[in-house]
């Protein structure tokens, strides 16, 4: 069985995405017949270590990350060519793993896109993801020749496409996040239900007035209790609560891209909130976020102007083809298949 290796921000990552996409595509290239498993590599800065360290959900971080399979040995970008000989295929992906300048500084970058990996071996990235459309001019000059030396590339975002195909001499495919190539029976097999029987769920990034404001109206309007993930207060709930949190909510109001995600998946009304001030930006780290709405429709449901809120009422899943997202599930599976299934001579 051939084995594959996968470079993304799983290390001690303790953001509900970063984990639950780990976990997901892990889960997805084990089912395509592969022995598969998590590179565990620091690819954070010290500051950020230790504000997931002091998280107080940081525990149940930790036990869901083990139960990911991964490499027992830590890398680091000085020794990581060390991990070469034991895989015959490396993915670079998903989440942000071409963004974040704060965190992931210069001497990484090359390493999230799989620099360390010489050509006899196949390298891929999934659902590669740079926040925005686009990066830094200088980011761009690091990353572009790793990505070039890329055998299959795809991305998250569809509006990162133009950009990322500046860099890579072949094709570039647009893909799911990896968390929706699972089955939903799959992550209701995981997911923990909630005591509370009716509430409104908010997961707000930036701890914005206006979320609360409208989540308070809400809850006037129908009597639901208000429960928050990521304010002052808020439930302290591990990335198995998280998918039953949304699972249950009777509406979702968020800024996170994989809070959406979910919500689309359980078919959960949402309003989605923006991070930046200014959205519409090509580095805004909004674009996934609308690129993400725009795949399935509901695009008319970010909020660019919170003078004009829509109405959440308004939201329905109706007009989402069962068979287009079947369909677009099939097509991001089969890339993966596809390109794990491909020989590069030594």
């Amino acid at each position: 069985m051939r084995r594959v290796g996968i470079i993304t921000l799983y290390y001690k990552n303790y953001n509900y995405g970063g984990q639950l996409g780990a976990y997901a595509l892990q889960k997805a290239i084990a089912k395509l017949g592969f022995h598969c498993e998590q590179i565990t590599f620091k690819w954070q800065n010290e500051y950020t270590l230790q504000t997931y360290e002091s998280t107080k959900c940081a525990e149940q971080f930790r036990t869901f990350s083990e139960s990911i399979p991964h490499s027992d040995r830590l890398y680091t970008v000085s020794d990581i060519t060390e991990c070469v000989d034991d895989y015959d295929i490396f993915v670079c992906g998903s989440d942000q793993i071409w963004g974040l300048p704060w965190v992931i500084s210069d001497d990484i970058l090359p390493r999230m896109a799989l620099s360390f990996v010489p050509a006899s071996k196949t390298k891929i990235a999934y659902a590669a993801s740079m926040g925005g459309s686009e990066i830094e001019y200088d980011r761009k000059n690091i990353l572009a020749p790793y990505v070039n030396s890329l055998n299959f590339v795809s991305v998250r975002e569809e509006c990162a496409i133009p950009f990322v195909s500046a860099m890579y001499n072949g094709d570039v495919t647009h893909v799911l996040d990896p968390v929706m190539l699972l089955d939903i029976t799959e992550w209701d097999a995981i997911a923990a239900t909630p005591t509370e029987k009716d509430y409104i769920l908010t997961y707000d990034l930036r701890d914005i007035t206006v979320i609360q404001e409208y989540a308070e109206a809400l809850s006037q309007k129908y009597g639901y209790e208000i429960i928050s993930l990521a304010t002052d207060g808020a439930a302290a709930v591990g990335p198995k609560e998280f998918v039953g949190y949304i699972k249950h909510a009777k509406y979702f109001i968020t800024s996170a891209f994989h809070g959406a995600v979910f919500a689309i998946l359980y078919k959960v009304p949402l309003l989605v909130f923006p991070v930046s001030t200014n959205p519409r930006a090509p580095q805004s780290i909004d674009s996934r976020l609308i690129a993400l709405l725009d795949t399935f429709g509901l695009s008319s449901f970010f909020v660019y102007d919170p003078s004009n809120i829509p109405n959440i009422d308004d939201v329905t899943f109706d007009h989402i083809d069962e068979l287009k997202t079947s369909s677009f599930r099939h097509h991001s599976l089969q890339f993966l298949k596809d390109s794990l299934e491909s020989r590069r001579e030594p």
